[in-house]
């Protein structure tokens, strides 16, 4: 019987398969008689250690001899803390009630002669209530109004603008009812700081009552600022032409100047003229 190279290949093949059959029976039972002997080995350890008595009786610990546990340890289970007395906080120092007050000194007697000599004390009372109204300063005058700057916002209709709508827009504007019963616009937007410019009605009596204002009309408003006033005045003229506008645009009015003439880029340029000719005078009488 002659083998060709197909029978070759087949006889190696069962060769290499039977070889790698037997490797792995080779280890599993290699593997089992070792688990059998660690198994014994650790059934007979387990019943030399229950029998084996080299540790001896368990020892009852004193009160006084238990140690504090460390913050690692597990002692939240302990029966005996149930027994333990609650902790006192320890006795202050000098405070021990039994010991009898000391004695007080005897009054010493002094005689006619140094009664008379001894100067009498000043009342504290007056003499702080002096001091105080001489180091009080007294407030601050205001200082009078040189320049005023007028806008006018007249509506259209006869009717006016309504007080609800119109409080609406100037407090969207940051203008907020204050003194003298008109509105203020602040530094802040939410009343703080200095003054910048002010709105009144432009009608008798010139003032505005919040509550009766909602359910009013209003003919004409003025806005206005004064100087010597706010520290930027061109920025805060700035601010009053836009508030100004934005009531005027959103209710229907027209802008008008002080003359009653209606507000041009030329009139706001001879506004800013007339600041501008306000702070040179000033650095003038500074110098």
């Amino acid at each position: 019987m002659d083998f060709g190279l197909r029978e070759w290949l087949i006889v190696i093949g069962l060769l290499f398969i039977a070889g790698i059959l037997f490797d792995g029976w080779r280890r599993m039972g290699g593997r089992s008689r070792i688990r059998f002997k660690l198994e014994r080995d650790f059934k007979g350890g387990a019943q030399d250690v229950a029998n084996d008595e080299l540790l001896g009786p368990p020892r009852i610990i004193a009160r006084g001899e238990r140690e504090e546990p460390s913050f690692g340890d597990d002692f939240s289970d302990d029966p005996e803390l149930e027994e333990l007395e609650p902790v006192r906080p320890p006795e202050q120092a000098g405070l021990d009630l039994d010991v009898p007050p000391a004695p007080k000194p005897a009054p010493v007697q002094r005689s006619a002669s140094d009664v008379r000599s001894t100067p009498e004390p000043v009342e504290p009372v007056l003499q702080a209530t002096e001091t105080t109204e001489r180091v009080q300063p007294s407030a601050p005058e205001p200082k009078p109004v040189e320049e005023v700057l007028v806008i006018l916002v007249v509506a259209r209709g006869e009717a006016g603008f309504p007080g609800g709508a119109m409080m609406q827009s100037i407090m969207e504007s940051g203008l907020r009812h204050g003194d003298m019963s008109i509105y203020h616009r602040h530094e802040s937007m939410t009343g703080n700081g200095d003054v910048l410019f002010s709105m009144a009605n432009a009608l008798n009596p010139g003032t505005f009552d919040p509550e009766e204002l909602e359910h009013s009309h209003v003919r004409a408003v003025s806005f206005f600022m004064g100087l010597p006033g706010p520290r930027h005045p061109k920025q805060a003229l700035d601010l009053m032409i836009a508030s100004a506008r934005k009531l005027a645009q959103e209710l229907g009015g027209d802008l008008k100047d002080e003359n009653r003439s209606v507000l041009t880029a030329q009139t706001i340029e001879h506004y800013r003229q007339r600041i501008a000719e306000f702070e040179r005078k000033r650095l003038g009488h500074r110098r």
